[in-house]
């Protein structure tokens, strides 16, 4: 369980009331991860989302070779691990601590039950979460271009 004050910063719960930011502080947790450590890798299996508190996670992604690339770094109040809400639930990428970081872990499964019971909230968190995602496509996207440019 984590504070409300915790969840205020993080954009994914924007626009939501203390009430329901109250129901998420009780499902949360706080998570430290250390430097170049993986939070999760690509095609895993997704069962939590993810705030960065402090410190900087990159997103990466496998292309080929056993090389990954660097698509986005995922800054405090931001967040990643959008697969743990979003069907089929598997990683679309890996993300790894860029410096020491505090996370908030959520589980996912809580977040879609939180979906069917309260139609307001479920769709405030959806739309802060295509947000995160058309962000992420379009990084992506631009990092790709790039590298198929070099």
């Amino acid at each position: 369980m984590v504070s409300i004050d915790m969840l205020r910063p993080a954009s994914l719960f924007e626009g939501l009331t203390d009430d329901q930011l109250a129901q998420v502080s009780k499902i949360a947790s706080q998570v430290t991860v250390q430097a170049n450590q993986y939070v999760f890798g690509e095609n895993d299996g997704a069962s939590d989302l993810y705030i960065v508190v402090s410190g900087r996670v990159a997103v990466l992604i496998d292309i080929g070779g056993g090389k990954q690339t660097m698509v986005d770094t995922i800054s405090p109040g931001e967040t990643f691990g959008w697969s743990a809400v979003v069907p089929p639930h598997i990683m679309t990428a890996s993300a790894k601590a860029v410096e020491p970081t505090v996370l908030l872990s959520v589980p996912g499964r809580q977040v879609r039950d939180f979906c069917l019971t309260d139609c307001r909230m479920c769709y405030q968190i959806m739309e802060n979460l295509a947000c995160t995602i058309s962000t992420r496509l379009k990084d992506t996207r631009l990092q790709l271009t790039s590298l198929a440019s070099t």
